[in-house]
């Protein structure tokens, strides 16, 4: 039986970068809609880090919503020098799974401390979430150049 091989790469940290909350419709609908709404990877020089900054909106296209909620997080990951899988393999969506519980915890933390329901994140793939961001990011790139 072969041994899977580790990849050799390596979380350091996941850190939220910026957020904007705001109450504004105290008669908005309860609901959300999350969107990832940017994605970025920044390999540094010498190829031994990676940063995937993800950025979210939980209430995207909620028309009217009851508040605003934006927030973006980091995660950084270094490789070993040893290590087999290089940056082009790692996918974006491993490094989303890993942002997702630090992104559930919060937004259920601060919506705690709103004047409305405690919000509670469905499970999310995030597979479909980079495939309906690229999608949306294809469009908007189309209709800006017509």
């Amino acid at each position: 039986m072969e041994k899977n091989k580790e990849s050799g790469i390596v979380i350091n940290q996941i850190r939220l970068m910026r957020s904007h909350i705001e109450f504004v419709n105290m008669d908005g609908p309860q609901k959300y809609n999350l969107r990832l709404v940017s994605l970025t990877r920044f390999e540094s020089a010498d190829g031994k880090a990676l940063d995937l900054f993800a950025g979210f909106d939980v209430m995207h296209g909620v028309e009217k919503p009851l508040f605003k909620f934006t927030c973006e997080f980091v995660a950084r990951y270094t490789r070993r020098d040893d290590a087999d899988m290089p940056w082009k393999e790692f996918s974006s969506a491993m490094a989303l799974a890993h942002i997702i519980p630090y992104l559930r915890e919060y937004v259920s933390n601060i919506t705690n401390r709103l004047p409305t329901p405690v919000l509670m994140l469905d499970p999310i793939n995030t597979y479909n979430m980079i495939a309906d961001f690229e999608e949306r990011d294809k469009q908007a790139k189309e209709e800006a150049s017509e």
